[in-house]
């Protein structure tokens, strides 16, 4: 569960702002009087069960005030943890530094230091401004919000409220008050919370029993669990809510959650540990407030919480101002049974997932800086348009003869030769690549049992935060069988391709001759893999690491044609790439990308339309489109190949159709 450290260091780090002892005072009596009400005349004899709606409203917000987990952050500014931490709107109410701004012409200051009945009943027409901006946030933020929160406590509001036509039912809602959302859709100030759903007509009522079920705020959707649900960690009756690092978002686990549309969010949450535990204090709200000198009449404000952006950049709206603080039924109803996990291990699923959490983040990067400066996008795009125009136009793209293999061909050629040579006959390439599917249940199986072997374990755990060394980590055990798969498709592809008969029949042959073989292809791949896993991890290797891996890329060629194993196919594979590892290195790159970039493509389609699909079937689709798109890739290897081949024997004919 990580840290469980109440307050930490970091907390004094700022300062309050400055408040008048008396003023301080009135406030505190005007909010005490408005929450709790008249005192009871019993009350004092019997502390333990109010008799007053207002302090058994109070009694029941306390009971189960939620358990804030905060991913840690390694130091200030630290994006990868949380830098804020739930609190009260008073930071921002009073700020000489926080402005209220109309929309119009340059959105003119209202006012400066706006305070609670400022807000009172303003519309949409109106928002708060925080220093610096939203789309540029660098550390200001995260300076700001503890300068002005000092050491005051950590806050969520809570608000009790009656479902429309369900008299039996009580809702206790829960609003997280954040400063600035740095995610995705970064904006000044973010709204979450949970909601716990009752069956019972009153609060005291409620007092007497447990929830029923609970609700956590995801975005624009949310999650569900029962009471007794084992997935709902509980300090008692307190709730522990794991905030996503940045987003807020709220889970019922630690780990990487995926979010496909809105209901989800469009990304990655992160709430892994180690996490900070944080215990907040409750301030329960009313349903609405109408007076405007009330501590609470910010409540009744409908404009936007932080500075005016397009689209998703937007400041939000208050709590009040959303459908559930009335009706929240439909909200419950809405809620999903559970979230996906993206699962830990280099599988090709969880690799496609995390391309596709990057691909995100890079996208609403893209889009905040074409918001602040739409000419260098435009210039960042014209320029790699031209350089992957110079890139293409450097080779020939005429289409030669499929055989013989061994001729001369430029990399264009090879690549458009193997397209028109798997189109010929795609349902015998797609049966060899096939071999990709047990490879991806196999690399799965293997990270799911490392979870469970206590040295295995730990290393993962040890380096769960050295980026470097998880690379590492993930080649020397996801990649190994993924790599395997890829190297005896190579293996049977060329042996297919050496022969002059064709159709499944010739591609089963070809199968069981590499089978044959096996010994020297598994001995030569072995061989390759530890060479170059042991440069990884040697680190200052690297460089050579990179050097035999492009020499090794023609060795599962070398062992069908040649018929060579062990050493001597690396040897054979190391004579062909040398006086041209550059050349090999770049076509060898140009083609795994294409292959990459085309399953990546497709499974990132079925990713996004099929929102409900389990990441064990997403792993068996990832897998079949490998199955289909890496024959293709072994097609132009083996043409490299052939042509390194023909280099080498001094053959410069160069056959075009």
């Amino acid at each position: 569960m990580g840290s469980t450290t109440d307050t930490s260091e970091r907390h004094r780090r700022g300062r309050r702002l400055a408040r008048r002892p008396a003023l301080a005072l009135l406030v505190l009596v005007i909010a005490m009087t408005a929450v709790l009400g008249p005192a009871s005349p019993g009350a004092a004899q019997n502390d333990a069960v109010s008799t007053t709606p207002d302090a058994a409203a109070q009694q029941l917000a306390d009971r189960f005030a939620p358990v804030m987990m905060l991913k840690q952050q390694e130091a200030d500014c630290d994006a990868e943890g949380e830098p804020y931490r739930p609190g009260s709107v008073d930071i921002i109410l009073d700020n000489p530094e926080v402005a209220l701004r109309q929309l119009g012409s340059d959105n003119p200051v209202v006012t400066w230091a706006p305070s609670a009945a400022d807000l009172a009943g303003l519309g949409a027409g109106f928002f708060l401004d925080f220093p610096g901006s939203a789309l540029e946030p660098g550390c200001i933020y995260e300076t700001d919000f503890w300068k002005y929160t000092g050491d005051a406590p950590a806050t969520v509001y809570a608000h009790i409220v009656r479902p429309p036509n369900e008299p039996d039912l009580l809702v206790l809602q829960y609003w997280f008050y954040w400063y600035y959302n740095d995610w995705n859709n970064k904006h000044e100030s973010d709204w979450e919370g949970i909601a716990l759903l009752f069956n019972a007509s009153s609060v005291e009522e409620a007092l007497t029993q447990d929830p029923i079920e609970v609700g956590y705020s995801q975005h624009e959707g949310g999650e569900r669990s029962d009471w007794n649900d084992d997935k709902l960690e509980r300090d008692g009756d307190r709730p522990f809510v794991y905030s996503s690092a940045g987003s807020h978002a709220s889970y019922f686990d630690s780990a990487v959650f995926l979010g496909r549309g809105a209901s989800e969010g469009f990304g990655c949450d992160d709430t892994r540990d180690p996490s900070e535990r944080v215990d907040p204090e409750v301030v329960v709200l009313p349903d609405q407030v109408r007076d405007p000198n009330d501590p609470l009449a910010w409540l009744s404000f409908t404009g936007r919480w932080g500075e005016r952006q397009s689209g998703p950049f937007n400041g939000p709206t208050g709590p009040a101002v959303k459908d559930r603080w009335l009706d929240p039924m439909p909200w419950f109803d809405e809620l999903r049974d559970s979230s996906v996990v993206i699962p830990a291990g280099d599988t090709d699923a969880a690799s496609v997932v995390g391309v596709f959490c990057d691909v995100v983040e890079f996208g609403s990067r893209t889009l905040i800086t074409f918001n602040v400066s739409p000419t260098s996008v435009i210039l960042a795009a014209l320029l790699l348009a031209g350089i992957a125009r110079w890139f293409l136009g450097r080779t020939d793209w005429t289409l030669t003869q499929p055989e013989p293999i061994r001729i001369r061909r430029r990399g264009g050629q090879a690549i458009r030769t193997a397209a028109s040579m798997y189109r010929r006959t795609p349902v015998v390439y797609i049966a060899i690549g096939l071999l990709y599917v047990p490879a991806v249940i196999f690399t799965g199986l293997l990270a799911r049992l490392l979870e469970f072997i206590p040295l295995a374990g730990k290393l993962l755990e040890l380096t769960a935060g050295a980026d470097g060394t998880n690379l590492i980590v993930a080649i020397m055990v996801g990649s190994f069988a993924n790599a395997g798969a890829a190297v005896a498709v190579n293996a049977i592809v060329a042996d297919y391709l050496d022969e002059s008969e064709r159709g499944l029949g010739a591609a089963k042959a070809a199968a069981l001759r590499i089978w044959a073989r096996r010994t020297e292809l598994v001995s030569a791949y072995l061989r390759s893999f530890v060479i170059v896993s042991l440069l990884l991890l040697s680190f200052v290797g690297i460089p050579w690491a990179i050097r035999q891996l492009v020499r090794y890329q023609l060795m599962p060629q070398s062992v069908a044609f040649d018929e060579v194993g062990g050493a001597a196919a690396l040897r054979r594979s190391s004579e062909l790439v040398e006086g041209r590892w550059f050349h090999t290195g770049i076509m060898v790159a140009a083609v795994n990308g294409l292959v990459a970039l085309t399953a990546l493509l497709a499974a990132l389609l079925v990713l996004v339309l099929a929102t409900g699909i389990p990441l064990w079937a997403f792993s068996i689709v990832v897998a079949l489109t490998y199955a289909v798109t890496v024959p293709l890739g072994a097609i132009t290897l083996t043409l490299i190949y052939g042509d390194a081949v023909a280099e080498k024997e001094n053959d410069n004919v160069n056959v075009v159709a």
